[in-house]
């Protein structure tokens, strides 16, 4: 797998054979595309990291800094050393509920959720950015998850876009009454 724009284009990333599924260039390509500008300086948050790749993205393409919550993170961690990342991440070595939990007095511009399809675990992991109230006024959250998968957003949360890409749907997220530009 590589990064797919800005200043470490091609560079490759390293992904376990097993247990993880790698966001695809296509939808890595996507997400960015609307996002846009808004990557710029921004502080992420990336949950269910994996080998890092969107917080990794994010980086290349101007973000500021990333946090990464990741339950096992040897090959996240082996990523942004060859990277040269350290001073520009953090990894946070535990499950979605006690990462969310340990950053709970700070808030992101963006916030990526990926975790495993079918589990519920994007309607519980939004709860939990909700209720800790990770996500910045103008923030958005992009949650990848299975195409069939439904789920629902806290009350002050709303759905902004949702994208499919064959068994891959993507759902961008914002604050009720908030102007997220995307």
């Amino acid at each position: 797998m590589r990064i797919a724009g800005g200043r470490d284009k091609g560079r490759r990333i390293k992904v376990s054979r097993k247990g993880i599924r790698p966001t695809k260039a296509l939808v890595r390509e996507a997400i960015f595309d609307i996002i846009g500008t808004k990557i710029y300086d921004a502080e992420i948050l990336d949950i269910f990291a994996g080998s890092g790749a969107l917080g990794l993205e994010a980086i290349s393409r101007g973000a500021k800094r990333c946090v990464f919550v990741e339950k096992n993170p040897k090959i996240l961690l082996q990523n942004i050393q060859n990277f040269s990342l350290m001073n520009n991440t953090e990894v946070i070595k535990s499950d979605f509920r006690a990462g969310c939990r340990r950053v709970k007095d700070k808030q992101f511009d963006v916030i990526f959720l990926d975790p495993p399809y079918n589990k519920n675990y994007v309607q519980k992991t939004i709860k939990l950015i909700s209720h800790y109230n990770l996500l910045k006024e103008n923030g958005v959250i992009v949650a990848e998850h299975s195409e069939k998968e439904e789920f629902d957003v806290p009350e002050n949360l709303l759905q902004i876009k949702k994208r499919v890409y064959g068994d891959t749907a993507v759902t961008f997220i914002g604050i009720k009454n908030s102007e997220v530009n995307i």
